[in-house]
């Protein structure tokens, strides 16, 4: 067993509110880990030769030449194995970036991947070298924001088509979600998050739809889900416990609704992962 999960803090790293890392295989780096874990911070990758294999939330991707990776705040990631790698990953916290950007990168978080095409990425790349060599701590953030700027212009271009809904849809997803992660263990009924919402159910479920192709009651469903997977793999604490945390009376019924949705029970997926 793992034991409990590990969190990185930007301000362990770095006391500017950045830090950029040059990952080149064969090259050890104290700063590189293996471990799953998950940061308070943006971290933004670009792959430029050979490639990476990267768990995130229990989703293995493959991250490959000209492909760039945005991890946000709160995910757990682990990075797998490499093969002729070169990459850059800069570590950013939110703090430092500006309200339209985290905004974006919050719509960014609803999709399925966090994997995109770098395309042209030459000047992508020169800018991180400058980043690299900078030394004001001034210019060295307009640098950064510059770099987040270009990546938010990729990306922006390739989901154009995804996220064609209202703002105001947005913001109540992102009013959604917000209440879900600070109320999920005490709270699980729809009608709680639309009367928080001051919207209707049905209109609520219309908005998590349209934006992540579930119901509200599933949307629901995959967060507790996903929680129960990370407490089954991160700690040693039993079923009947791991259920009481995460707001089940009842640790049969839990173990009914983990088996139907993953398709396993939680003593084999926790049996599966060591």
């Amino acid at each position: 067993m793992k034991g409990e999960i590990k969190r990185h803090t930007i301000s362990a790293v770095s006391e500017y509110g950045y830090e950029l890392r040059h990952i080149i295989f064969g090259v050890q780096s104290s700063s590189r880990v293996h471990y799953a874990h998950r940061d308070d911070y943006f971290m933004f990758g670009l792959i430029v030769h050979g490639e990476l294999q990267c768990a995130i939330d229990f989703q293995h991707y493959n991250l490959s030449s000209d492909s760039i990776v945005v991890l946000s705040p709160r995910q757990v990631h682990k990075f797998l194995s490499e093969s002729g790698i070169e990459a850059f990953m800069l570590l950013v916290n939110p703090d430092i970036m500006t309200d339209n950007l985290r905004k974006l990168f919050d719509e960014i978080d609803l999709l399925p991947s966090p994997v995109f095409e770098a395309g042209d990425y030459s000047d992508l790349k020169i800018l991180l070298e400058l980043i690299s060599r900078q030394e004001n701590v001034s210019v060295g953030k307009k640098m950064v924001m510059a770099f987040i700027e270009m990546i938010a212009d990729k990306i922006s271009n390739q989901i154009s088509g995804q996220l064609k809904v209202s703002g105001r849809k947005k913001e109540l997803m992102f009013g959604f979600r917000n209440l879900l992660r600070e109320n999920i263990t005490r709270e699980r009924r729809p009608a709680y998050y639309s009367d928080r919402l001051n919207i209707s159910t049905v209109y609520l479920n219309e908005i998590v739809n349209s934006l992540s192709g579930y119901s509200v009651s599933q949307y629901i469903k995959n967060e507790i889900i996903l929680m129960a997977k990370r407490e089954l793999y991160y700690s040693e604490d039993s079923i009947k416990a791991i259920a009481s945390k995460l707001g089940f009376d009842d640790s049969a019924y839990f173990t009914r609704l983990f088996t139907e949705t993953v398709g396993i029970a939680p003593t084999e997926f926790r049996k599966n992962l060591v």
